[in-house]
């Protein structure tokens, strides 16, 4: 395993990322419809990541690439980290640490930008406003 959080290829990736989209192909269905099993999407580097927005990150868990769907934000220690879960998944990840972000999913199949409904980031708040009431229940107790 590589010391600290980030390993050297996810920093090539982001470097890769910033210079112009990164095709990555889909491996899946847990963002069917939106992204299919076998597709390539164009990834890019983002300033900021929106509820709606799908991203491509390190998982914690595998150190695989995933492709899930931005939920919101929450506090991870002294810093802020997204939570996300893949449209067809009955649970989120675990918090994702900005640094472990390649970029957001820009374009399918090397055509349109991939379009982010107002259904996609109202589900996406929706989803993130249900855990937070979730998790303040819990510290209330």
């Amino acid at each position: 395993m590589f010391a600290g959080t980030e390993t050297p290829w996810l920093g090539c990736l982001r470097a890769l990322a910033a210079e112009s989209p990164l095709p990555v192909r889909v491996s899946g269905s847990c963002m069917a419809p939106a992204l299919n099993d076998g597709e390539v999407v164009g990834v890019a580097a983002a300033r900021f990541y929106l509820p709606g927005d799908v991203i491509a990150f390190r998982h914690a868990g595998t150190g695989r690439l995933r492709l899930h769907r931005v939920l919101g934000w929450r506090p991870q220690g002294l810093k802020w980290a997204l939570v996300v879960q893949g449209d067809r998944c009955a649970i989120h990840d675990g918090p994702v640490a900005v640094e472990h972000v390649v970029g957001k999913v820009r374009s399918v199949e090397g055509e349109l930008l991939l379009q982010v409904t107002t259904r996609d980031r109202l589900w996406a708040l929706r989803r993130w406003l249900s855990l937070a009431v979730g998790w303040l229940a819990r510290r209330l107790r």
